[in-house]
């Protein structure tokens, strides 16, 4: 058995390390059993009492393997169905990237048993709770930005569907709701550690906090949204409609179905403007051509634009010549007026590796992506807003609505609303969609803006600057939603001071595992 698996124990505490990765997933949606977020991490934190850092490393290891393949097991359809990858290419590459999410788990595990070998921090206490879930934060913090990023559902957006817990997020960020339910976690599982841990005082200090940490988080929640909900009263509204064209991804490119897709959002667009729409949103390249370089197709949105008579945001690929090299293509979202005037456009900033374009294909000319699209994209200048009538829109093209720092960046560029268009047609009727449309949700609270989503095939909706949904249309359903939605102009202190709570935690992480490191080659010689 390789030594990667190879533990010095018996089943049971692999066993209760899956439990943990199962009861993670568990927490999301779907089925979105939030409470689970508050006791998936108990077990693998039990499991690992008493094991070396190697071993422990290797049950949390377990824990995020089991919940990566059991969270985006949606990913293979992807490659296989839309990639062309056989099943048997596409299962090996994405059990690679589930490895690679797992390393996090593993390294908490492996973290918090050095951790324990430390001054003060005594295995079930307090401050090593605390340590505990400075290091599942910082770890989290870590992934988000490592190798481009991919913060997909970190622990603490678990508990979306439990609005008043996630109003701290309005100060601590997503990474500090992290940092509290890891902290619940953590407690839990210290009150366990001890022999008939309720009837010992020694249990008194952990179970406190396990307690103390949702009462506060729900009780800041409730009086923020008390708060909220009348700053929302009072401010003014933008009545704004999202397109959801349900085209099937496998149509969405084929030329031959153009002309049904362009009659699709002509006859929702129409609709929308019987109701005097602020704005019209489109998803994301709605439109599959070039709107710049085809003069029919453009006179054609631009005809379609004045006869509804109102603003139109729609995704389309966008296109720059460049003098003796390649074109450069890019996603892009552009803001026309009711008179078919360009008020702007934004590109998409953050690409999908092999999804939108291929990392080292100069140096491996053998990589291509997995999915369709015009081309290799060129990123875009992130935070830049587009300005309809004084107020500012800030765009998220699909994967960047989970990035918190790009819808952080565009508030404070001066976006009044935030706008998402994406194309989630790749997931079918997979968890996936309402994975992805779960953390518009946290946008919202942590910026208080409204957001405002656009689909291909869903989830369309909009939520308001509390976190809560306005309104969806329902995966695959073809048809337009019209909200009143509120323009809430209040700056955060997330929005003002950013990732401070995981950038401490990710400075304390690199001393714990320092101080490990150190304590191991002391040891050694």
């Amino acid at each position: 058995m390789p030594p990667l698996f190879r533990l010095s124990t018996g089943p049971g505490r692999p066993i209760l390390a899956a439990l943990s990765g199962v009861l993670l997933t568990l927490a999301f949606p779907r089925p979105e059993l939030w409470p689970l977020a508050f006791f998936g991490l108990v077990p693998l934190i039990l499991a690992r009492g008493g094991l070396d850092g190697e071993d422990s490393f290797r049950l949390g290891f377990i824990t995020g393997l089991v919940h990566a393949v059991t969270l985006v097991y949606w990913i293979v359809p992807v490659m296989t169905e839309y990639g062309g990858l056989h099943f048997l290419l596409a299962l090996p590459v994405f059990l690679a990237l589930a490895a690679y999410m797992a390393l996090y788990p593993g390294l908490f595990a492996w973290g918090l048993t050095w951790a324990e070998r430390l001054p003060g921090l005594k295995a079930g206490g307090v401050l090593w709770a605390l340590a505990g879930a400075a290091l599942w934060c910082g770890l989290e913090y870590f992934k988000g930005f490592f190798l481009t990023g991919f913060p997909w559902e970190p622990l603490g957006a678990a508990l979306v569907a439990a609005l008043p817990l996630i109003q701290v997020s309005d100060i601590v960020g997503p990474g500090g709701l992290g940092f509290l339910t890891a902290l619940v976690n953590l407690a839990l599982a210290a009150v366990f550690m001890r022999p008939r841990p309720f009837f010992r005082r020694s249990a008194a200090g952990p179970l406190l906090l396990a307690a103390a940490v949702p009462v506060l988080m729900w009780t800041y929640g409730q009086a923020r949204l008390t708060q909220v909900d009348k700053l929302v009263q009072e401010a003014p509204v933008r009545r704004m409609a999202a397109v959801q064209g349900s085209i099937p991804q496998d149509l969405k490119w084929d030329p031959s179905h153009r002309v049904e897709t362009m009659m699709a959002y002509r006859d929702l667009t129409l609709k929308a403007g019987l109701s005097d729409p602020w704005l019209t949103v489109w998803p994301e390249t709605a439109l599959p051509l070039l709107y710049e370089r085809d003069p029919a197709a453009r006179e054609w949105v631009d005809d379609l634009v004045r006869r509804a008579g109102r603003p139109l945001l729609f995704g389309a690929p966008g296109y720059a010549e460049r003098p003796d090299r390649e074109p450069v293509y890019y996603n892009r979202a552009y803001l026309l007026d009711g008179r078919a005037e360009m008020l702007g456009w934004y590109d998409k900033s953050h690409l999908v590796p092999y999804g939108e374009y291929v990392p080292l294909q100069k140096y491996f000319p053998f990589l291509s992506k997995i999915t369709q699209a015009v081309g290799n994209y060129e990123p875009g200048q992130p935070g830049r807003i587009l300005d309809l009538n004084g107020d500012g829109i800030g765009v998220l093209i699909c994967f960047e609505s989970v990035f918190p720092g790009l819808a952080r960046q565009a508030v404070r560029a001066g976006a009044d609303f935030l706008v998402v268009i994406t194309n989630d047609a790749w997931f079918g009727r997979t968890s996936a969609p309402y994975q992805h449309f779960s953390q518009a949700v946290l946008r919202a609270v942590e910026t208080r803006r409204s957001v405002a989503r656009a689909a291909n095939t869903g989830i369309s909706g909009f939520i308001d600057p509390a976190g809560r949904v306005l309104g969806t249309l329902n995966l695959f359903q073809r048809d337009v939603l019209i909200r009143d939605v509120p323009l809430c102009r209040e700056e955060t202190f997330y929005t003002r001071t950013g990732d401070i709570v995981p950038q401490a935690c990710l400075a304390l992480t690199i001393l714990i595992f320092g101080a490990g490191f150190h304590r191991r080659k002391k040891n050694v010689s």
